[in-house]
């Protein structure tokens, strides 16, 4: 996806509702994304120091950043939800 058509529409260019849509969901897959790397690099360090009860903390908080993840990716895909 070419992110230049998004940034800086000209005057005579148009943006319809599914780009506006796209971009969004591009927005929130990299949020997603960059929260489950650092939720899991949390629990790796709460592991390494010997506590459990956060590292399970932060492996779950991983594992939501990552669903949101793919339910921003599915409106990428232009999939519907029932498919994925």
């Amino acid at each position: 996806m070419d992110l230049s058509d998004f940034i800086d529409p000209g005057d005579d260019e148009p943006v319809d509702g599914g780009e506006a849509e796209d971009l969004v969901a591009l927005r929130t897959c990299l949020q997603a994304l960059a929260d489950a790397i650092a939720s899991t690099n949390l629990a790796v360090i709460n592991g390494a120091q010997g506590d459990p009860a956060a590292a399970t903390s932060r492996v779950q908080s991983s594992v939501a950043a990552l669903k949101r993840f793919h339910d921003a990716f599915v409106v990428l895909k232009g999939e519907d939800a029932e498919e994925a």
